[in-house]
């Protein structure tokens, strides 16, 4: 039998398995879709129409993604406003625990290759993946979240439209919690608005309002003038034309939790104007510094002790678009104040004899407000026609004779006084403390008893008690003085007894002193025969000797806390007050007369005559100067 020899075949080695063939298919295609649908959520992209407005809710840190596919017109404007915060700011008893500044919050692109912008894009390619397609000026915008609002334009989309990437802050690095959950609890609330070509909301980044004053119920807020003056010489309120105002509307709403850190916030400003309460009248005025009209509003049936935010808005028609214009509103920072919680102190202004005073009084309670403003006008003007005598037998004119002063003239002088007098005859007045009590010493005085004793305080105080008429500037405001001050309080239903006396007197009040400049403004500005002399104290760490008895001192305001119409290009930055309602003393514009002579002076051939400063501010400077010295070298 032959042995059959076996026909040689090729040897082939079998790969190893794969674990995934032990997978079923359908197990398999669900795994992928598993793996990467976070992917893909990241990446993707909701579609925005021109014009929009879209509410985007997100997590501590998270983000989204918008595009506009083919905006009508350009440039594009985007911008984004925080409604709310998380949960864990809202409830944080600390309200400034929310800050002003919350970093870069939105991303433009007008790049198909940056579909999805934010901060990888802008980070230095050392720091990150180097193949990151980059945002430059010519590719996109970056915008950080102020105040609660963010805003950036691009100029073109041609390239397929407009990428908008949205990034919520980190709630937990906010807070200083770290990885506590309760921090990174809560959504961030913001809005979206995309537009083409004028931008429908823009915020003006200064203070809308100067506070005039407040009392229990009403407040009084002006604006920066809107005129050029034809003269130096301010008109009567009722002669101004108000015919060339802007359309502007004061809102005033309760202050809530974060309505510092919201202040730009266009979500913030419309639940504002949903919650706005009082009743406002406008009309136009000279009063404040320098030249020009000014809109004020008085706004009333506000509740005592209350504190408010109050914004300028301005609504108005910019030239272009299909129906030949296009609606803008413009904002301005916020202002705040607080009602009054007594009725001590009542609001006056339009005072003929002093024009610069707009703020509260000491008042009886009962009586009107123009028989309180007749009695200051009868009170001053005595005074000052006084002073105008004595100052009357100088020759303030006479070149013959000699010129006191080649910078100062007798009108200057009267104007100074004019201010003092004003600031020292009307207080301003607010709140005494709650525990304070009548302490009425006029019996006694009248008797020749005792004297009446004055309150020296260490520092200059923002705020003085005056619990006794006799040691006030209105001692005929005191219950022992009031029924021959004022008859017509009382009548036979209404008899002037101890009790109603002491009912319808101010008395006890607190008294925000005159500002020491006022003083100060009369040695500057009046011939030395007059020898007018101020109090000295070392206002530097707000010592003041016995000035401190009857008068107050600024303090340095940064310029984004300080009141409208301020002078932004001043050095110097002692003010009277903020715009957070802080008054530290009673200035009557002295503090802007002050601050003008520290404006830089920008010499050009078209302006030389409007930036060149005038001789006056040379010499008060210098006279500044030295007062401050010798009040560091000692009080009188």
């Amino acid at each position: 039998m032959v042995t059959r020899i076996p026909r040689h075949s090729s040897y082939r080695r079998r790969p190893p398995r794969s674990p995934l063939v032990l997978i079923a298919l359908p197990t398999l295609v669900a795994l992928l879709v598993a793996l990467l649908a976070p992917a893909v959520a990241a990446q993707t992209s909701s579609s925005v129409t021109d014009p929009s407005t879209t509410t985007v809710q997100l997590g501590s840190a998270a983000s989204a993604f918008f595009h506009l596919v083919s905006p009508s017109s350009s440039p594009v404007w985007v911008s984004l406003s925080l409604c709310t915060p998380p949960s864990a700011f809202a409830s944080s008893t600390n309200s400034s625990a929310l800050p002003i500044k919350l970093g870069t919050a939105l991303y433009l692109s007008n790049s198909s290759f940056i579909s999805t912008p934010g901060p990888d894009n802008t980070r230095d390619p050392a720091d990150g993946n180097p193949d990151t397609p980059r945002l430059d000026t010519s590719s996109g915008a970056t915008a950080k979240l102020s105040h609660g609002y963010a805003n950036a334009t691009l100029d073109g989309a041609a390239d397929g439209g407009v990428w908008i990437g949205v990034f919520a802050p980190d709630s937990a690095a906010l807070l200083g919690d770290g990885d506590n959950a309760s921090a990174t609890a809560g959504e961030w609330v913001f809005e979206l608005h995309v537009s083409s070509g004028i931008a429908p909301y823009v915020v003006e980044e200064t203070a809308g309002f100067r506070l005039g004053d407040t009392d229990s119920t009403t407040v009084l807020l002006s604006t920066a003038n809107y005129t050029a003056a034809a003269s130096d010489t301010p008109a009567d309120d009722d002669a101004v034309d108000a015919a060339a105002a802007p359309d502007w509307q004061v809102v005033v709403a309760p202050t809530e939790p974060h309505a510092f850190a919201l202040g730009r916030s266009q979500c913030a400003v419309r639940a504002a104007m949903q919650r706005a309460v009082g009743r406002a009248s406008a009309s136009a005025t000279t009063r404040g510094y320098g030249c020009g009209t000014r809109t004020q509003f008085v706004v009333d049936g506000l509740e005592p002790g209350t504190n408010y935010t109050a914004w300028l808005v301005a609504n108005e028609t910019r030239a272009g678009g299909a129906a030949g214009g296009e609606n803008q509103t413009r904002v301005w920072d916020p202002s705040f104040f607080a009602t009054k919680a007594g009725d001590s102190c009542r609001l006056v202004y339009g005072i003929d004899v002093c024009p610069s005073v707009a703020y509260s009084v000491p008042a009886p309670r009962s009586l009107d407000t123009p028989s309180l403003v007749d009695f200051f006008n009868s009170t001053l003007s005595a005074s000052l026609a006084n002073f105008s005598r004595t100052l009357s037998t100088f020759p303030c004119d006479s070149r013959d004779h000699g010129l006191y002063s080649i910078v100062s003239t007798c009108d200057d002088c009267l104007d100074a006084y004019r201010t003092f007098l004003c600031a020292t005859t009307l207080p301003r007045c607010t709140d005494a403390p709650p525990s304070t009590i009548l302490n009425d010493s006029s019996a006694a005085i009248a008797r020749d008893d005792e004297l009446a004793t004055w309150f020296v305080p260490q520092q200059f105080e923002t705020a003085l008690v005056r619990d006794d008429p006799a040691a006030s500037r209105t001692p005929l405001f005191g219950p022992a003085n009031l029924s021959s001050t004022f008859p017509s309080l009382f009548n036979a239903s209404y008899p002037a007894t101890a009790a109603n006396a002491k009912a319808e007197s101010p008395f006890p009040y607190s008294e925000v002193p005159p500002c020491l400049d006022v003083c100060y403004l009369v040695e500057a500005r009046c011939p030395p025969f007059l020898g007018w002399k101020c109090p000295r104290g070392t206002v530097g760490d707000l010592d003041g000797g016995t000035a401190s008895a009857a008068y107050g001192v600024t303090r340095d305001v940064p310029k984004g806390e300080r009141q409208a119409d301020d002078l932004e290009r001043s050095t110097l930055g002692a003010r009277a007050a903020d715009r957070f309602g802080n008054v530290f003393c009673n200035a009557l514009d002295s503090d802007l007369v002050q601050a003008a002579q520290f404006v830089p002076w920008t010499y050009s051939r078209s302006s030389a005559a409007s930036t060149r400063p005038r001789p006056a501010a040379l010499s008060l400077i210098l006279l500044f100067s030295v007062l401050a010295a010798f009040g560091r070298l000692g009080h009188l």
